[in-house]
């Protein structure tokens, strides 16, 4: 059985979280464009004996104000807040944005993680110094998904980011009220990217403070991208353990939550 409750943060905001079971915490954080509902299969799948924590980002009450205005560390004070309410260090597992919040919240908090996964953390800032091809290509496609979105092409910008992330042609075969309902949405979360793109706060100077365990987790077919923020990681924080997830791309909750799930609960 699942609950739902919403949470009081540090910052004085409001967080919707869903929980099951009961041991030993573990919070999930679900990727930019997504919701807690990216952990449900994994969720299913979990063999027990964990107290399964997934954070809402972008409901339930968040207060989170002007999307322009906001860095990590406004998703940052979700995560301490789900530390609060369980009561102990947490086992944290952040999927794509969720992956740039975890490592933060890592390097910051040390006394909050337990242990660290990160899902192809989309911490674009990494980038800019140790793979220039990778951090052109996603600096150009925030490019020109703003450009859209200036001029009101709210379906051209997630057409080309949604391929990007799942494959050419993947939104064009979503049906037309998933696609309708998606892009609703996004335009009430607005421009995210800064976020992402943090230089101050997404650095190596802070994957090399982490003193938790990390796991860093990829897929076998996924983007350029996301191979080359993995390498870094893998490359900076100190012992790093790695799976490869074979034949999955970005969005492994949802197309192999099965072999996502055995790597996460061990």
């Amino acid at each position: 059985m699942t609950v739902t409750s919403i949470l009081r943060t540090p910052l004085g905001r409001g967080v919707k979280v869903v929980e099951q079971g009961t041991g030993a915490p573990v919070v999930f954080l679900h990727s930019g464009v997504g919701s807690a509902g990216e952990w449900k299969q994994v969720f299913a799948l979990w063999p027990g004996g964990h107290r399964l924590v997934a954070i809402e980002a972008h409901h339930g009450g968040t207060g989170l104000g002007v999307a322009e205005s906001r860095t990590v560390d406004d998703y940052a004070d979700q995560v301490y807040a789900a530390a609060d309410h369980v009561h102990a260090p947490i086992r944290l597992v952040g999927f794509s944005w969720g992956g740039a919040t975890a490592l933060r919240v890592a390097a910051v908090a040390p006394e909050v993680v337990e242990s660290l996964t990160v899902v192809e953390p989309e911490a674009y800032a990494l980038l800019r110094t140790h793979d220039a091809g990778a951090y052109t290509q996603i600096c150009d496609l925030r490019d020109r998904w703003r450009a859209n979105v200036r001029a009101g092409r709210w379906h051209e910008a997630f057409e080309e980011f949604v391929d990007f992330y799942n494959g050419p042609g993947s939104f064009a075969r979503w049906p037309a009220p998933r696609r309708e309902t998606f892009l609703a949405a996004q335009r009430t979360r607005g421009d995210l990217w800064d976020v992402l793109f943090d230089d101050e706060r997404l650095t190596l100077d802070a994957l090399a403070s982490v003193t938790a365990p990390v796991h860093v987790v990829e897929g076998s077919q996924t983007s350029a991208v996301d191979h080359a923020i993995c390498d870094v990681i893998r490359r900076h924080v100190p012992h790093a353990r790695h799976t490869l997830i074979d034949g999955a791309g970005h969005m492994m909750p949802l197309t192999h939550a099965a072999p996502l799930t055995r790597a996460l609960a061990t």
